[in-house]
């Protein structure tokens, strides 16, 4: 680890490369009596603290270390060495930052695994360097700012299987279907998960409406689901990152659910032959079940399925049971 020098265009340095930070991040010197402004990125790295990620994206994993000489906590600890750790010069507490080489997207239309690959090893690095689970991470002490103490490590980014090699994450292991530790982007991970379930079967209410004030609707429902989601977490998230959670959620939700695509699948998987054949399947008892279902659930089941959404999930979302989800699929 080395010492940070200041240059006079801070961005000729690779750590402060534009592509890598948000373009207008939120930043202040002191969020507790300013609060934080908007700012360009070149004004934003004048102060005492910045927003290291942009919004849905995450560029560097921050960890928050509230005890003397966290600055080393890695080295203690057995982790590799972060790519960038400031440290409070007056009491020892620092942030100690990874950065990654391929940043992780964290919105309902990303890929489900990297996102829960990133909230293990968040969980995994959190517990071994004691880190306070309650950071957001939205903003952190700027590695540009000379009122931190500021040590920088040979890499820029590590690939997520490298930092993974470090930690055991048996008890973070990235299952679907699995809940994650509600820490750093895994408090991200289950409340889209959440949100989005809660959104799967309540955004044609809003379709109908149509136009903007529909959409107007739903986004303000959305957000206030998330906020309630939100205060069940024992940490909860900035009230920034919950609207992004809820803004990323209605918008792809209205765009991908149509009370066109529900009539067309239901026409598609309910033709009388095709009931005929369920019914002959399954017997007298199970098919008078099956008639007792409402067509618009077992539409939902399907649609739940296209969007990823496992046979657990969908049975505990619609209240029925797995082998019923089954049948409905087949």
């Amino acid at each position: 680890m080395t010492e940070i020098i200041q240059q006079k265009d801070i961005f000729n340095d690779p750590l402060f490369d534009r592509a890598r930070w948000p373009k207008r991040p939120y930043c202040t010197d002191d969020p507790a009596t300013y609060g934080t402004r908007i700012r360009g990125l070149k004004q934003a790295l004048t102060r005492a603290y910045i927003q290291a990620n942009p919004p849905h994206i995450r560029v560097w994993t921050i960890y928050d270390c509230d005890y003397p000489g966290a600055i080393l906590a890695w080295e203690e600890r057995n982790l590799p060495p972060p790519s960038w750790a400031a440290k409070n010069r007056e009491n020892g507490h620092a942030h100690l930052v990874w950065g990654l080489s391929a940043p992780v997207l964290v919105a309902p239309e990303a890929r489900d695994g990297p996102i829960r690959y990133l909230a293990a090893i968040e969980g995994a690095f959190t517990a071994t360097l004691a880190a306070d689970p309650g950071f957001t991470g939205i903003l952190t002490k700027n590695p540009a700012h000379p009122r931190w103490h500021v040590l920088r490590g040979p890499r820029i980014g590590y690939e997520l299987n490298e930092l993974a090699e470090w930690v055991d994450l048996d008890r973070f292991k990235p299952k679907r279907g699995r809940k994650v530790a509600e820490v750093g982007v895994g408090r991200n991970v289950t409340l889209f998960d959440r949100l989005r379930y809660w959104a799967y079967r309540n955004v044609l209410e809003y379709k109908r409406e149509g136009g903007l004030g529909g959409w107007n609707a739903w986004l303000s429902a959305c957000n206030s689901r998330a906020l309630v989601l939100n205060g069940d977490f024992a940490a909860p998230l900035d009230g920034r990152e919950v609207w992004w959670v809820a803004k990323s959620v209605a918008k792809w939700t209205w765009r991908r659910f149509s009370l066109e695509k529900r009539r067309e699948l239901i026409e598609r998987t309910h033709r009388p032959e095709i009931q005929a054949q369920r019914g002959r399947k399954g017997g007298k008892k199970s098919g008078e079940v099956r008639r007792a279902m409402s067509e618009e659930k077992r539409a939902s089941a399907r649609l739940m399925r296209a969007q990823g959404m496992s046979i657990r999930e969908i049975a505990a979302e619609l209240g029925v049971g797995k082998s019923t989800v089954a049948d409905w699929l087949r």
